[in-house]
């Protein structure tokens, strides 16, 4: 299904093609270039460029003529993203009939395309030969640039990484880098983990910064909520208007667990705006999932004809629209938050309300053999990428830890041993995809973003089944990278997560206690302060009960444990063993 601007345009009228191995036949049939266009739902070049040059007669004619064009989207398509994207949205890559890139351009007017087009045309035909091995040449070079054995493990990777983001971290405005501002929240998470850990002040004293700063400022939406994407500020006061799911999941957490931490009931408030957008905004009344994005458009104005036969215009407006497709990775990790939010503000309805979305996308976006299917919309499409796999598995080991009920640890389980059977690199890590295609798809990629979430998912499987298979393969995806992390800056946060997670000896903790009780907040603060230097899983009972708090390891139990002064390093250290 392709989707163009609202706007008014012709972009249609192009002879778009779906991405997949018979376009690539046609074109080597044919001995055409390809142009790749990759746009976003949210994107206000890619508006533009359906309006204007895709909706130029000229551009039109020598696409139809000369080329094969392929459309698709980033959240559609993150894995052709991934191996295309260059400079932002539009991306518009050109290939070789077999698939080689050539080149890759962003927003022009028409014009310049036009002249790009041609030009492309009439060197590939008079050096075709000389074209076609180059660029193969390039493609298998930049794809394989990466292969190497697994590194050796570095417990001074987790401190570098957190010294990297404080580094970057903005003292005045907060989150990091000096000029845009993206939400960031999974380095957000990072450093609350180095707080709890390491007792230091100044992890926590940035996140809250930040996550004032930001909905302090117009990156926040004042009159319907939510958070838009990134500024172009450092202050956080230049949104890009779009509002992207999988952001408002980071941010729920995040305000989620500054609340525990700190007991700031402001951010208690924010987690509230954001769950609110979220029911209000981003779903709708007969929908249990999550739409993947809000934006907002400048709509052109419309002409028509007076009673006397006089031309009007009424002028056009700032209108939302929604990307109504539902995603599996953003509403894996959505379930997540929302599962975390049921205790934590006693709202038990999100606890149904995220169960009911996994058990949605097991039943629509799933299949035995395949796995996590990306995206529904009206039809699953799009399976075996890795990020779906591991986030859905994460959000069904949630809902075990929440229910109790061992039907989600099977069903994490199960995408687990594909993950393993499917995804492994022989030379480290996971591929980032299980069915290659054409093109650059024929290269899956070992990515560190999607390693640190696969490992820990396979320490948290660990932990659930007692099978040290997991751990093992947890250690493969750790490996796969070498030992300087600091060129990823944020993006290592997830890595040294899962690095940190590795390093420590597990230890499950029941807390038992009616949801949005201040006692159980109490303990969870104590646990978290006092004994992430565990590999934790909190499991969480509803109880009408006093608030308690039960220690495992093994066979052996302990408590119940009422008041959170009694939960130190030492008692648990005495009856359960030292961490590793």
């Amino acid at each position: 299904m392709f989707r163009f601007s609202p706007n008014p345009n012709k972009a249609h009228l192009v002879n778009w093609r779906e991405w997949d191995q018979e376009a690539f036949q046609e074109a080597q049939q044919q001995d055409k270039l390809v142009m790749l266009y990759i746009g976003a739902f949210w994107c206000g070049f890619c508006q533009g460029m359906d309006e204007t040059t895709l909706s130029n007669d000229e551009t039109i004619t020598l696409l139809n003529a000369y080329f094969i064009p392929i459309r698709v989207e980033n959240a559609q398509r993150p894995d052709i993203d991934t191996r295309y994207n260059q400079d932002g949205w539009p991306s518009i890559a050109f290939l070789t009939p077999q698939g080689d890139h050539l080149a890759t351009v962003n927003y022009m007017p028409p014009d310049e395309f036009c002249n790009v087009l041609a030009n492309l045309h009439q060197t590939y035909q008079d050096q075709k030969a000389e074209i076609q091995a180059a660029s193969q040449a390039s493609s298998q070079a930049s794809q394989t640039a990466g292969s190497q054995q697994p590194a050796r493990l570095r417990a001074s990777s987790v401190s570098e990484i957190s010294n990297t983001l404080m580094e970057m971290a903005d003292p005045t405005n907060g989150g990091y880098g000096p000029d845009h501002k993206f939400p960031h929240p999974e380095a957000h998470e990072f450093l609350l983990y180095r707080h709890e850990t390491t007792g230091d002040s100044a992890y926590l004293d940035h996140v809250k910064r930040s996550l004032d700063k930001m909905r302090d400022s117009d990156t926040y939406d004042a009159e319907i909520g939510g958070y838009f994407r990134y500024s172009s500020k450092p202050d956080w006061n230049e949104p890009h208007r779009e509002k992207l799911l999988v952001d408002h999941a980071g941010i729920l957490l995040n305000f989620l667990r500054s609340f525990i931490l700190t007991e700031n009931d402001e951010h208690r408030q924010r987690a509230e705006e954001v769950i609110d957008f979220l029911i209000t905004t981003m779903s709708d009344s007969a929908g249990v999932a999550f739409f993947g994005c809000q934006d907002y458009l400048r709509a052109a104005p419309t002409y028509g004809t007076d009673s006397q036969g006089q031309t009007t215009r009424t002028p056009g407006g700032i209108i939302s629209i929604i990307d109504d497709w539902i995603y599996t990775d953003a509403n894996a990790q959505v379930a997540s938050a929302l599962l975390e939010a049921s205790w934590i503000l006693g709202r038990p309805e999100l606890k149904a309300r995220a169960l009911d979305i996994l058990d949605i996308l097991w039943n629509r976006l799933r299949s035995a053999e395949r796995g996590m299917f990306h995206y529904y919309d009206g039809d699953s499409d799009v399976p075996g990428l890795l990020n779906d796999q591991t986030l859905m598995a994460t959000a069904l080991l949630d809902a075990h830890r929440f229910t109790g009920d061992q039907r989600y640890a099977q069903q994490a389980e199960e995408l687990g041993k594909l993950v393993l059977s499917r995804h492994t690199n022989p030379d480290g890590g996971f591929y980032d995809i299980s069915e290659r295609g054409p093109a650059h798809l024929r290269y899956p990629l070992t990515l560190l973003v999607d390693n640190g979430r696969a490992a820990s998912l396979l320490l948290s499987l660990t932990d659930a089944t007692g099978n040290p298979e997991y751990r093992r393969a947890a250690l493969w995806a750790l490996r796969a990278f070498t030992d300087d992390l600091s060129p990823y800056g944020v993006y290592a946060s997830d890595y040294g997560l899962a690095l940190a997670r590795y390093m420590s000896s597990p230890l499950t903790i029941t807390l038992e206690a009616q949801p949005g009780d201040p006692n159980s907040h109490a303990l969870a603060r104590a646990i978290r302060t006092r004994l992430s230097h565990f590999r934790l899983t909190l499991n969480i009972r509803d109880s009408d009960a006093r608030a308690a708090v039960y220690l495992e390891n093994g066979s052996e139990r302990v408590g119940p444990i009422h008041e959170a002064d009694e939960i130190t390093p030492d008692l648990v250290t005495a009856l359960l063993g030292s961490p590793a």
